[in-house]
């Protein structure tokens, strides 16, 4: 491999490069003063700049590839449009900074601090942040792609419109964090404790939540599809229009809950107690509702169509045309329940045993089989 001498630069030789548009390559500069400097536009290419001081200075729209900035002060420093591509950011201090349109693409800022920061469409995409410090900063419609974060602090942040993919978030501290409109994929959450946060408008999917304390959290209109929620405590949240489609929920508390419009289609909620919740318009269509406990819960207007209720308590539950539709209700509780269930429509039970996805005529095959 070639190997490539470091040149000594100082501020005057940067700020002459930067003038002619010159890009700077294999330089270094250790502890420089660029404080206040305008480098708009500026090219770093494989410069070792640990300890600069950029306070104040403006970067806008300046890329940095393959250095070393390790130590460095970006403290109210521009930094709208930059980029910093596989660099070593270790220790970097981005407090009090404008991050809009930023982009960190791998490289490293581990037990790099923004504390107070506002980030606004910043993207980092499979950098190693670990115990980096976001405290108490704004981010709106950013992106951790495939990132490192354990350690990492988003204490007291407002997030809005935040994208996370694969991240470990169980070792993350979130405290105090306020969180409305997200897109978590693979996110590991098992064994925080969440309680009484908001996660409003967020979408899960495949997260793991097992052991997760979501006591009293509010989660409206949130999706979580196909999430394992194993030994979870969800009692008392606020749910409305909420989705747990296809997830798993065996044995988890969400009593005394509002699930207004809430979707549990193909959820597994065998053993779950719901007890006390309001889940009026609610969707438990093809739930596993096995000794599932809904006594005293208000299920005006729910649908439980194919939902296996054997064995299942809904004594003192209230209906309202409560769809009942070829559920299985053996050894199901009612005592004490009141108003007006909708059964089995045996025409229509009779049309779905022969419906294509269940039934193949001679010849055909499996979508997707041989």
């Amino acid at each position: 491999m070639l190997e490539i001498d470091i040149m000594p630069t100082d501020r005057a030789e940067i700020l002459e490069y930067v003038a002619h548009e010159q890009p700077l390559m294999a330089k270094e500069a250790h502890g420089v003063d660029l404080g206040g400097a305008m480098l708009a536009r500026a090219r770093f290419v494989k410069c070792d700049l640990s300890g600069a001081d950029f306070r104040g200075a403006d970067l806008s729209a300046t890329s940095f590839v393959d250095c070393r900035l390790v130590g460095c002060s970006f403290q109210n420093a521009l930094l709208d449009g930059t980029t910093f591509a596989d660099c070593a950011l270790d220790k970097a201090d981005f407090g009090d900074c404008s991050l809009t349109e930023t982009r960190f693409v791998a490289g490293t800022a581990g037990a790099a601090t923004s504390r107070g920061a506002s980030l606004d469409r910043t993207v980092f995409a499979k950098t190693v942040l670990r115990e980096a410090d976001l405290a108490d900063g704004t981010l709106e419609r950013c992106s951790f792609l495939d990132c490192e974060i354990s350690g990492m602090s988003l204490a007291g942040c407002v997030l809005n419109t935040v994208t996370m993919t694969k991240s470990e978030l169980r070792k993350v501290n979130l405290v105090g964090a306020e969180i409305d409109i997200g897109l978590f994929a693979e996110a590991d959450m098992s064994g925080m404790d969440l309680s009484g946060q908001s996660w409003q408008h967020c979408t899960f999917h495949q997260g793991r939540f097992k052991g997760t304390r979501l006591d009293g959290a509010r989660l409206d209109g949130s999706v979580f599809n196909e999430c394992d929620f194993t030994g979870a405590s969800l009692q008392g949240v606020t749910a409305p229009m909420t989705c747990f489609t296809a997830s798993r929920m065996e044995g988890v508390s969400l009593a005394g809950s509002h699930l207004t419009m809430a979707n549990f289609h193909r959820a597994n909620l065998s053993g779950a107690v719901l007890n006390d919740s309001v889940l009026s318009s609610a969707a438990l269509s093809e739930a596993d509702c096995r000794n599932t406990q809904f006594e005293r819960c208000d299920l005006a207007q729910a649908e439980l169509s194919h939902a296996d209720l054997r064995g299942a308590n809904l004594s003192g539950a209230s209906f309202a045309n409560t769809k009942l539709h070829a559920a299985r209700t053996e050894g199901t509780l009612f005592f004490g329940s009141s108003g007006s269930t909708i059964g089995t429509d045996q025409e229509r039970a009779i049309a779905e045993l022969y419906l294509t996805r269940r039934v193949m005529l001679d010849g055909e095959t499996v979508p997707g089989g041989p």
